[in-house]
């Protein structure tokens, strides 16, 4: 037995009447939350930025990886850049590459 009036996209069932503060309640509880996923990716952030620190530290300078290196040196720039005005604190800042 079917029923129209259940039947979804059906102008002719019936609606129930949803007010304005029963709507902005169902919009809070449906909004997700970000800040535990900005936490995680900040801390994802810290410790990529830390672990290139320290690769960056221990290897050896070589002018044929100069390239890369100061690639690597910007992007960890950057990155304490964007987790310091998302006020995160970062561990240590990167060394600078040696001009020879």
């Amino acid at each position: 037995m079917r029923r129209p009036e259940l039947e979804k996209d059906n102008p002719t069932a019936p609606q129930l009447y949803v007010g304005p503060r029963r709507r902005r309640a169902l919009s809070r509880a449906t909004t997700p939350s970000h800040a535990p996923a900005q936490d995680a990716i900040a801390a994802t952030m810290q410790a990529l930025t830390a672990a290139a620190e320290e690769f960056v530290s221990g290897v050896p300078y070589m002018q044929d990886l100069d390239k890369e290196r100061n690639a690597l040196l910007a992007a960890i720039a950057q990155t304490q850049t964007l987790l310091a005005t998302e006020h995160v604190t970062v561990t240590r800042a990167a060394r600078t590459s040696k001009r020879r």
